[in-house]
């Protein structure tokens, strides 16, 4: 090396060395002064591809140690790199770490972020990576923005018209308009319009400005607003490490069209986003840490603005502790976020008591595969309608399939399964459908609802394939209107459905029910004997038999049905068969010596009552027959339930023979098996 090039790299090596400890020195001020002057020299790139790649260490003088403070460094290059259009940020094996609260890795427009995978670690304070205007996008920010009243939208529409020319001069093509609800909800330091709709505009023409995508839903009474400085678009982080214990791994409030994926993350969630918009996160593996001072959040926070965020193929490890009522709902697509999808999601918390699983808002929403282990959960979903008065997409709904919840609590591992309900009493719950989605572990005597119609009509409501140890029931109908008058049902089906019992007639008479059943833990699905069994018993024995649950469990017009064909071949002893119910005798065959008899035994027990949900009495009917005549003196049997003796139904049989004698009566078939009303309606 000459001279001269020794001269000029050992004069650009001490002039980075200043600029280094320059940035240090400063705060945001130094960064913006810094990176225009990096920007005349760009840093050395090595290949082709992408344009504009850089080494946060290398270049930009990280140093990766696990100690250093490398937020300089780090914000500078993303700095850099998005005013020369964006490009590649990367972070070589290494600790880099933000020690400092709110100084955190800003995601810049077209910036991809990204390491050797798990051995490039980012170490945050309160957060890791977040927004242009860090948390105050949206929420605690939407009053600040300068809006233009606008022209009602419809679903389809590639285009906002403005009042006038003039407002529409604040736009050019590359900016992002919101559009939002004139109406709001406002809380202490927050506004939440009840309508987001964040697009990229392409073109202006006259007062109309040219949207990228179609709207998604249409919305009546809008103002709009420029929010371009405040919105990310384009960016990337992916391989990398993120560890923010005490915080958030992404706390992200404004995006438009980005990608996180192939990240591992630590902190007291996954990430929290507000107006993640046609943005995605996928392929995580996430570490959760709660802990009994109230450090908890929802794993997955989908708020205001997010339209069209995807979420899918994530795996959560939680840990820690939380105090009961504190917990944060796993899942919360909540506060007028629309379209969300949640897919392939598996959650390990067999520790943990955690609340709420999901807590979901109407907006269209779609979860599937969602497999969640805990020790116990307070609900499984809470999905709410807001005030029909204002809120216009209350028909939107929601899709939830191929959910797993697993409890481990050895006495009590849930209170509710799926509710839904309307923020008000005129207001209605609308095309939701729940499919395929159980509910495992144990409960103990107290009322577990599995699915609970809570508050307002229910319009075009499926529940399909939803099994768990819960009652289906509908809330008491306090309404102002008709307070005597239950909420009304429009289309409400449940198929293949497995639950304890079912507490509300109105259900039964305003649903429909297609192969439902309630499972009973002590009561055995059909029971059978197989051809040419015998039974062969000198004493009465119960050859098959039921135990009947209390109530609830049992409705008027389940029934039980007792069948058995058989023979009994001419033998020189008397044998019996007999049926007895609650105690009571119901009918004995008794099969004469030295005769062969056929016998054919076709009962249903059926429980009867003035109430669906308390039966007072049963009946038996069917044919009992020996060799095709009825059995004499034999019609049918009632009885009363209050003075029953004992909860069982038997069919018992012996044989009046010597104590070593050889007899038997053959049984060809012989069942009892329990048919719940569901499967009659």
């Amino acid at each position: 090396m000459s001279a001269a090039v020794r001269g000029r790299a050992k004069t650009r090596d001490i002039r980075t060395s200043m600029r280094r400890r320059d940035l240090l020195a400063g705060g945001p001020a130094s960064l913006l002064a810094a990176s225009d002057a990096i920007a005349q020299s760009p840093p050395r790139t090595s290949g082709t591809s992408p344009t504009h790649q850089v080494d946060v260490r290398r270049d930009f003088g990280a140093v990766g140690d696990g100690l250093t403070n490398d937020w300089a460094a780090i914000e500078t290059a993303g700095l850099y790199l998005e005013r020369l259009g964006g490009g590649r940020l990367y972070f070589p094996t290494g600790r880099y770490r933000l020690p400092e609260f709110a100084k955190n890795i800003t995601v810049r427009n077209n910036v991809e972020y990204c390491g050797d995978g798990h051995s490039s670690v980012i170490i945050g304070s309160n957060a890791a990576f977040i927004s242009p205007q860090g948390s105050a996008f949206g929420r605690t920010a939407y009053h600040s923005y300068k809006y233009m009243p606008a022209s009602d939208i419809a679903a389809g529409d590639q285009f906002i018209d403005v009042r006038n020319e003039r407002d529409a001069a604040n736009f050019k093509p590359g900016d992002i308009v919101i559009a939002r609800s004139v109406s709001a909800i406002i809380t202490p330091g927050d506004v939440l319009p009840y309508y987001v709709e964040m697009n990229r505009v392409v073109g202006v023409d006259g007062r109309r400005l040219m949207l990228e995508d179609p709207v998604d839903d249409g919305w009546r009474g809008l103002i709009v607003a420029n929010v371009t400085k405040q919105i990310a678009q384009g960016y990337s982080i992916h391989d990398l490490r993120i560890e923010c214990d005490n915080g958030y791994p992404f706390f992200i409030q404004g995006s438009y069209k980005s990608v996180i994926r192939n990240c591992w993350t630590r902190g007291h969630a996954v990430a929290c986003f507000n107006a993640f918009t046609r943005s995605a996160a996928h392929d995580l593996n996430a570490t959760v840490l709660w802990n009994a001072t109230g450090t908890t959040a929802s794993l997955l926070e989908v708020e205001t603005g997010s339209v069209r965020a995807n979420f899918h193929d994530i795996d959560i490890y939680m840990a820690g502790s939380a105090n009961p009522g504190t917990q944060f709902p796993l899942f919360y697509c909540q506060e007028f976020s629309r379209r969300t999808l949640i897919r392939n999601i598996r959650v390990a918390a067999a520790g943990l008591d955690v609340g709420i699983v999901l807590q979901i808002m109407s907006g269209g929403h779609r979860l599937e595969n969602i497999e969640v282990t805990a020790r116990s959960i307070d609900k499984v979903l809470d999905y709410f309608v807001p005030d029909p008065g204002e809120y216009q997409l209350g028909h939107l709904g929601l899709s939830l399939a191929n959910a797993s919840i697993e409890t481990l609590d050895p006495v009590n591992g849930f209170h509710h399964g799926f509710i839904l309900h309307s923020d008000q009493d005129n207001g209605e719950v609308q095309n939701v459908q729940i499919s395929h989605c159980s509910l495992h572990g144990a409960t103990d005597q107290s009322d577990h609802n599995l699915i609970w119609f809570y508050k307002g009509a229910q319009r075009n409501v499926l529940f399909d394939g939803v099994r768990g140890p819960g009652c289906v029931t509908m809330a008491p109908p306090p309404r102002q209107d008709a307070p005597n008058k239950p909420y009304q049902f429009h289309g409400v089906v449940l198929r293949n459905c497995d639950y304890s019992h079912i507490t509300s007639q109105e259900v039964l008479d305003q649903s429909r029910l297609v192969s439902c059943s309630r499972t009973f833990g002590r009561l055995p699905s059909t029971t059978r004997r197989s051809q040419e069994s015998t039974w062969s018993s000198s004493v009465a024995t119960p050859e098959l038999m039921m135990i009947i649950p209390s109530a609830p469990s049992i409705c008027s017009g389940d029934a039980i049905l007792i069948e058995l064909s058989g023979w009994y071949d001419p033998l020189p002893f008397p044998a019996f068969v007999q049926v007895k119910a609650m105690g009571a005798v119901v009918a004995t065959l008794a099969l004469a010596p030295r005769q062969y008899q056929d016998i054919r035994l076709m009962l249903k027990l059926e429980f009867l009552g003035r109430s669906f949900l308390e039966p007072d009495k049963y009946v038996i009917r069917g044919p009992i027959m020996i060799n095709n005549a009825m059995l004499a003196n034999w019609s049918y049997f009632t009885g009363s339930l209050a003075m029953r003796k004992t909860t069982a139904v038997e069919l018992l049989a012996w044989i009046e023979k010597p104590t070593g004698a050889v007899g038997a009566l053959n049984v060809g078939h012989a069942s009892m098996s329990f048919r719940a009303v569901e499967a009659a309606l």
